[in-house]
């Protein structure tokens, strides 16, 4: 319920990325069956970009309670 910076930071950078790429995450998904390749890029960029920002989230964590 609360608007903090990372609810700021992810709302910004959602909007950018769908902005850039004019695909909206759910919608990508099912477009896949289209068989695009820019479809697959996408998707497969929006993974990528799912791993990098948890493994960044886990190892910020971890130097704060060190």
């Amino acid at each position: 319920k609360d608007i903090d910076s990372q609810l700021v930071g992810g709302a910004a950078l959602f909007g950018i990325g769908w902005g850039i790429a004019g695909f909206c995450p759910g919608g990508a998904i099912p477009a896949l069956g289209l068989g695009r390749a820019e479809t697959l890029i996408f998707v497969l960029a929006m993974v990528a970009g799912i791993a990098v920002g948890r493994l960044a989230r886990t190892r910020l964590a971890r130097l704060a309670t060190t």
